[in-house]
This record gives C-alpha cells, structure tokens and sequence, in this order.
C-alpha cells in the first residue's frame, strides 16, 4: 500500500514519526507488552536518533556508546547492558536493545524472523550479515578496530577470524522481547536471546574466547560499536 505523501521537512531538533514505524514495531515486537513505540529523531538528512543509538541510513549503520567492562579473562559476549552478563561481557552500554532492533529495522534489516537458531553449531545462523566496529579515543584521535580484533581465540591462538556476524535479532516469548530483560546484544556464543550472533567456528566452546589484553583500551574507557548492515 502507498503511504501518503508529506510536504515540508522535519526539524532536525524536533521528535518525528516515520510512516513505516508502527508497521515494523508491529512486525518486530507482536504480541510484546512493550508498546512504547521510541521517540525518534532527526538529526541530519538520512541520520536519526532513537534513544542513545544512531541510524544512518546512507552508511547503513547503526551506532552507540559503551565502555570497556573487561581487560582480560574468558568471555561470552562482546557488548550486554547493564541488566546482561557483565561477568562475561567486554563492554557494557546503556543504549536499549530494543532501540537497536528499531534501527536495524529501518536499515531494513530482516533478522531471524521465524526460523530458530539451530542447535547445531556447524549449520548457519539465520539473519543478516553484518560488521561490528569497536572506535575509541587514544592520544587525541580516534582509532577504530574491528570487533574480531579485541577478541582471543584459546583454540587457534590468534584474533578471532575476519568476516560478517550475524544480526539475529533475538526473540519474542510470552510476550516480551527477550533482548531487553536478558540484555543481551552482541553474543560470541550461540544466544538466540541476543541481537546479534558469532557465525564463526566453536561458536558452542563457552572457553573458546577470551579479551585481547593487548589489543584493548584500559577499563572503563567510552568507545562507540557500529553495527553496519552488509549487502547481500
């Protein structure tokens, strides 16, 4: 069906209301008690704010603040919220899950949709490829690293392997989108709980991965994760 057509333009300062919103939070969270629709904003042509994550839809991108939860030790996931795994996460944000799902809807990402996570570790995960960009600060500029570069692989001695991750988008059951109370985004292990998934190898060794001491910026330190939606 054709939306209707809109004169003018929004204010870049001002909250705004895609037409396509309802449709994909319909399609997103059915059945979910969570209805509060996130406010959205435009910052710039193609660049919106949804709570404290960025869209840009020219970059495909998605991008927010965390900070470094972990400088060593074993780890499961990459980023959680504070209501995750923080034992066993390299960063921790204050951005929603949902908010994120949000933004990778209006990338048009697709997700898992229906089909699970399967068991076995061999077989793909269902969803979209994606890359994950850890930045920070450090003597004045900003250095920016891929996320598979912060992470020690304990079977094969070296970084993680390059290549896509897989935006899953997580799950709703009994009503509830389950990335928001598990606060769970990115998973280095199999999470279908999670936004986003490893596709890599061993992805079942809950030991297999470990922070890159070397590579990591000291605890606590504020970084920005992009999420950029690959083409297919």
């Amino acid at each position: 069906m054709t939306s209707p057509r809109r004169s003018g333009c929004a204010s870049p300062r001002r909250p705004i209301k895609l037409a396509i919103l309802p449709l994909l939070l319909g399609l997103a969270l059915a059945g979910s008690a969570q209805t509060n629709a996130p406010k959205i904003r435009q910052l710039s042509p193609g660049v919106f704010e949804i709570g404290k994550v960025r869209l840009d839809k020219a970059a495909r991108s998605v991008t927010f603040p965390a900070v470094v939860n972990m400088t060593e030790a074993i780890v499961e996931y990459l980023v959680v919220t504070r209501d995750g795994k923080v034992h066993e996460s390299l960063l921790r944000t204050d951005a929603v899950p949902k908010d994120i799902h949000v933004a990778m809807l209006l990338l048009d990402a697709k997700g898992a949709g229906t089909n699970r996570i399967p068991a076995d570790p061999l077989k793909p995960i269902p969803g979209d490829p994606v890359s994950i960009e850890v930045s920070w600060k450090e003597k004045g500029k900003t250095k920016r690293v891929a996320a598979e570069k912060l992470i020690f692989n304990t079977d094969t001695k070296t970084n993680l392997s390059p290549g896509p991750w897989i935006y899953n988008g997580s799950l709703i059951e009994n009503g509830t989108f389950m990335a928001d109370p598990e606060g769970s985004i990115i998973s280095l292990i199999t999470d279908p709980f999670a936004l986003v998934n490893n596709s890599r190898p061993g992805r079942d060794n809950d030991d297999l991965c470990e922070v890159d001491s070397k590579a990591v910026p000291p605890l606590d330190t504020p970084v920005e994760v992009r999420i950029t939606l690959q083409k297919r």
